[in-house]
């Protein structure tokens, strides 16, 4: 009798459960705000993952219906700009209907609260749910302050597999798994820099670090939504001024900082002033620096100064929003002296001017509930001067008046359009480039039109744990070089070779997603396409900041680049580990290599009035530089291959937190059968963090091994140990950290470094950083 009395009630039991799931289901609520307790209308409220939503009316009542739900349990999204995102879990066994016949099961009152810079994005958990792989890198809040430096590059060169290209400090940026200048896109909240760091490395960022809220590196079908040439990557940063943070009244935002190496100060305000519907956003910052310094001394003509200037007017409505944004970003830094070019270095003075309109309504079409529309116009411009006593820095000034060796401009219009969700994208975006040189550079001025279409999606399959990753980019680029205000005759390229190229490019990715318990598995392939920039194709002349004499290609095709990854994550109460490897091969790859070396010259002197070692090589330009020689370079395609491995174990103990962090990449010229210039050596990092009462210890010992696997005329680096003491204290609105870099003062040298033959990289530094919300 027992036995047919649990069979009935597990039949009762399954039947109710049954019901629940196949029957239609009422879900109601009403949205208010946390602090004010008024209702909130036009809220979204729709099913995580799926296409089924509803708006909250002007009472801030809704009423959500749901057809054939499998699951027991449901997660809600509520979003409505200036608000933060909620996540609320249904259980459909747990809650009861309304009433017996309504089939209504009511939620009550659901708070929520209004985005402000204090509870603003400093937990990276949250990208975990907007489709991430395990590769992926996100840095924000305590361990942004504790990495936080002058550049993105020395910022991140504690993160596996991100070497630094230098021309010195201030002039440095990163390499991804081996992979620089447009094989991976850097991109400040989604849009395009706009200045001509990829091109060359003499040119700088134009990245105030001190308005740098997050740092993101996104890898995997999702990176193509950001452009083509994704493959190394993507580095986005999210700014302090961003239009997604509104406040509710007046607040200020300070920063100060500096480091000890280059006497570099910066500080930086920012104000968000709110009324009516509106907010005004107005940000100033200065950074200084001096002459860097290593182990063995001081390296001149290092110094820098920054002054940036932003504006912005944003309009909110029920579930959209209107932006209007302009900046004035202004720099001046020097490259160091070299013998084999100019002995007293160059100077470089620059200037950015930024317009902006950003769109964003909250709609509910389809699987997508966001749409997006962004116009980005650039004007970008720099002067290169031999360095000299002088008294004016006027960048406008010097370049109407024609006092300057090599003056680059580019000016840039962008147009984004973009369907969005948290796991799918679908967009538009056109691009018109004008790149305008001067001076004595021998590149033809030329335009350049790009139009992309492209997607992504990330779908779970069949409630399994199992998501499918898919993307694409198709684009079409024409390249037009105007040779009839050309103002110098080519050398080594013949002029009628100069004409206009039409380039199409197919870009694709694809992966796989699986969770088992505490596991997570993540493999993906990717082919992508580069069409070759303007540098790479028309010119042939000396290039004055990196004493070189570049020779283009007319001929160059389409880079492409076929890259897979597979990776592997456990997730522990008291440790977790990850394990990744990555291959890419390009059967096309560009590099603007050296066309020859002269080893003989290293220990002469241009001033002793004796001949050059190689008096009369032909991979010598004679008559170019300070003292009549520069050596060439040219691009060529090459075959290449990449690959390398990242393994990251992290163990909890009570207040103690340890992680170790092996990363390698290997690169190979197969078309010279040979080692790739310039990619970063093996590196293993052990970090001990402790915490207590607000305040956090970290202990950071680095191994960064030799780099004996030389490409062409590259020279040995030997490896380094260094250490690092971080001390950073978070409490309500106040942050601090102070890093005490290389605390031994070890000598050691940059594999990537253009200079390191000169000097080696900076020694002992502490580094400073204040933050404070008002």
């Amino acid at each position: 009798m027992k036995f047919i009395r649990h069979i009935r009630i597990l039949s009762i039991f399954f039947l109710i459960h049954f019901s629940l799931l196949c029957k239609e289901i009422n879900i109601s609520g009403k949205i208010q705000d946390f602090n004010s307790l008024e209702p909130i209308s036009d809220a979204n409220i729709f099913l995580k993952n799926k296409a089924i939503g509803t708006t909250s009316d002007d009472e801030g009542y809704f009423l959500l219906l749901l057809k054939d739900i499998e699951k027991e349990k449901i997660n809600l999204q509520i979003k409505v700009i200036g608000y933060e995102d909620k996540v609320v879990l249904v259980d459909l066994l747990q809650l009861k209907p309304a009433c017996k016949t309504c089939n209504v099961i009511n939620l009550e009152t659901i708070f929520i609260n209004k985005k402000d810079l204090q509870y603003d994005s400093v937990n990276i958990s949250s990208y975990k749910d907007e489709s991430s792989q395990i590769s992926d890198i996100s840095i924000s809040g305590k361990e942004l302050n504790e990495n936080l430096k002058g550049n993105i590059a020395t910022t991140l060169t504690n993160y596996p597999n991100i070497g630094i290209n230098s021309f010195g400090t201030v002039v440095s940026k990163p390499s991804l798994r081996g992979f620089s200048g447009d094989r991976f896109l850097l991109t400040n909240d989604g849009n395009e820099t706009g200045d001509l760091s990829q091109s060359s490395i003499d040119h700088v960022i134009t990245l105030d670090m001190s308005e740098v809220n997050q740092i993101e590196i996104i890898r995997g079908p999702k990176s193509l939504v950001f452009g083509m040439n994704a493959i190394g990557g993507v580095v986005n940063t999210s700014l302090i001024g961003s239009p997604n943070i509104r406040v509710g009244k007046f607040h200020q935002k300070i920063s100060i900082g500096g480091e000890s190496f280059n006497k570099g100060l910066y500080g930086n305000s920012i104000f968000y002033i709110p009324f009516k519907n509106n907010q005004i956003n107005i940000f100033v910052s200065n950074r200084k620096t001096e002459n860097e310094t290593s182990s063995i001394g001081e390296l001149d003509n290092t110094q820098s100064n920054i002054d940036n200037y932003k504006l912005s007017f944003t309009n909110y409505r029920k579930n959209k929003y209107i932006n209007f944004k302009i900046e004035d970003f202004n720099m001046n830094y020097g490259i160091p002296p070299n013998p084999g070019g100019h002995i007293t270095g160059v100077d470089i003075l620059l200037n950015k001017r930024t317009a902006q309109i950003n769109y964003r309504h909250n709609i509910s079409l389809n699987m997508f509930n966001q749409f997006d529309i962004k116009y980005n116009y650039i004007d970008y411009i720099h002067l290169e001067l031999v360095n000299e006593e002088r008294d004016n820095n006027d960048i406008f000034e010097l370049y109407n008046i024609g006092d300057y060796h090599v003056g680059l401009a580019k000016e840039t219009h962008n147009l984004n359009i973009e369907f969005n969700a948290k796991k799918s994208v679908l967009g538009l975006e056109f691009n018109k480039k004008l790149f305008t040189p001067t001076g004595f550079y021998l590149t033809p001025e030329t335009s350049e039109n790009s139009l992309s279409i492209y997607g992504f999606l990330d779908k779970e399959i069949l409630n399994s744990d199992l998501n499918f990753l898919s993307s694409f980019r198709f684009g079409y680029l024409q390249s037009n070089p105007n040779n009839s205000i050309f103002q110098y005759s080519q050398v080594n390229i013949d002029p009628l070779e100069i004409k206009k190229r039409i380039f199409r490019t197919v870009s694709v990715s694809a992966g796989v997603k699986k969770s088992i318990n505490k596991i997570e598995l993540n493999s993906w392939i990717m082919h992508t396409m580069r069409p070759p920039r303007v540098e790479e194709l028309y010119s042939d002349g000396p290039h004055l900041g990196t004493y070189a004499y570049e020779i283009g290609n007319t001929d160059l095709e389409v880079e492409k680049i076929y890259g897979i990854e597979n990776s592997i994550d456990f997730n522990g109460e008291l440790f977790d580990f990850s394990f990744i490897t990555f291959y890419n091969y390009s059967p096309y790859y560009y590099e603007m290599a050296q066309m020859g070396s002269c080893p003989e010259a290293l220990g002469w002197d241009p001033l002793s009035g004796t001949s050059h070692p190689c008096a009369g090589a032909d991979f010598i330009d004679w008559g170019s530089g300070e003292f009549g020689f520069l050596y060439k370079y040219k691009t060529r395609g090459s075959k290449a291959e990449i690959k390398g491995v990242e393994f990251d174990f992290k163990y909890n103990f009570k207040k103690l937190f340890i992680n170790y962090n092996f990363s390698f990449v290997e690169g190979d010229n197969k078309s010279i059968n040979r080692p790739l210039s310039f990619i970063n050596p093996t590196k293993q990092i052990l970090s001990f963090d402790y915490n207590k009462n607000f305040i956090n210890y970290k202990l950071r010992l680095t191994r960064i091994h030799e780099q004996n696997r030389l490409g062409e005329f590259e020279t040995y680096t030997p490896g380094a140990f260094l250490t690092d003491f971080i001390i950073s204290y978070k409490y309500k609105s106040n942050d601090f950290a102070i890093q005490f870099n290389n605390i031994f003062d070890k000598e050691y040298y940059n594999h990537l470094s253009r200079i390191k033959s000169i000097t080696p990289e900076a020694g002992k530094n502490i580094n400073l950083v204040y933050k404070v919300f008002l």
